[in-house]
């Protein structure tokens, strides 16, 4: 082979991939390991994280820099049987309770600002979930911009999120999927949100026809306002009902989603005044079937709505389905 062909083959070995090309170790200065370490620890579950603080000294403070950016709060509690739990703090998973508290009074005592909670919890005895709320509320490095709640059991009204929520009255911007007692609880003339979604069913599947009613007006009395608003139930409520058009009247709603399984029921002969709710640019009704229908249901009612809402842009009729 002559002189020319090898030094040919030579180049293409370079530039093609190959198992036996051995690529030369870099040379990482500290910051770049520093910034690996802080990456890593960013991306992986609470106690992975606290063990990546032995590798090396860089890496324990890279680990607690990654503590101090954090922003979200997840805290879920999932049944695993009838008498056992599974706690989940950062996507750490613990069986003890008492040790998830102390995982939610680290992360809260290292983190800046915490400015989101996420909690989702299956669990019927709300001990634990309420030593773990008693945390966030007593914390100083919690400033809640956005509260998410998801839970498994109807009838579980727990006054410890309207605690969390009165304590970041100030700062919250966006809330869903809290009970409707939890919301009358916490609510203060403080409170300006973006978004509030809110459903019936920690009253249970059928409350009683008082309190429903009760709580809107405790949210009405608090000063709350909010611009768009989502309720969720079984028969979303009567937009005609003196209670209902002053709660929306004094959150100075915009926007007004209803989902529901069946349609409200709406007195026969209707007290409201026409056009009262004139802040309301659009609504939806979302009806909750267990496969598409070519009906809606809650078209009977259109014409209430068009009335107490002469405002309203677009009044859309959807459906909702697994």
């Amino acid at each position: 082979m002559s002189t020319s062909a090898l030094v040919a083959k030579s180049d293409l070995l370079k530039q093609l991939p190959s198992c036996s090309y051995s690529i030369p170790p870099a040379d990482l200065d500290v910051f770049s390991w520093s910034r690996i370490f802080e990456n890593v620890a960013s991306s992986v579950p609470l106690k992975q994280a606290l063990e990546f603080q032995t590798l090396h000294s860089e890496a324990y403070f890279a680990v607690n820099r990654a503590f101090r950016k954090v922003k979200k709060l997840k805290i879920e509690i999932l049944n695993t049987d009838a008498t056992n739990q599974v706690y989940f703090v950062q996507n750490s998973g613990t069986k003890n309770s008492n040790v998830a508290v102390e995982m939610i009074r680290f992360v809260l005592s290292k983190a800046r600002k915490v400015t989101q909670l996420e909690l989702y919890f299956e669990d019927v005895n709300l001990k634990v979930l309420n030593r773990m709320l008693d945390e966030v509320v007593k914390s100083e490095n919690v400033q809640l911009e956005t509260l998410r709640v998801k839970r498994r059991h109807a009838g579980q009204s727990v006054t410890k999120i309207g605690d969390v929520i009165r304590a970041n009255a100030s700062t919250l911007r966006e809330i869903t999927r809290v009970g409707i007692s939890e919301a009358s609880h916490g609510f203060t003339d403080k409170i300006r949100l973006d978004r509030f979604g809110c459903m019936s069913f920690d009253l249970g599947f059928q409350p009683t026809p008082h309190q429903v009613p009760l709580h809107m007006i405790r949210i009405t009395e608090s000063g709350a306002k909010f611009d768009n608003f989502s309720y969720t139930s079984f028969s979303g409520f009567d937009p005609s009902d003196e209670i209902v058009q002053n709660m929306l009247d004094g959150a100075e709603v915009k926007t007004l989603k209803l989902t529901m399984m069946n349609a409200p029921m709406i007195a026969p002969r209707p007290g409201y005044m026409i056009g009262k709710i004139r802040r309301v640019e659009r609504v939806e009704l979302v009806e909750i079937v267990a496969e598409p229908q070519r009906i809606n249901k809650l078209f009977g009612v259109r014409h209430i709505f068009e009335k107490v809402f002469p405002n309203c842009h677009d009044l859309l009729f959807l459906q909702q389905w697994d």
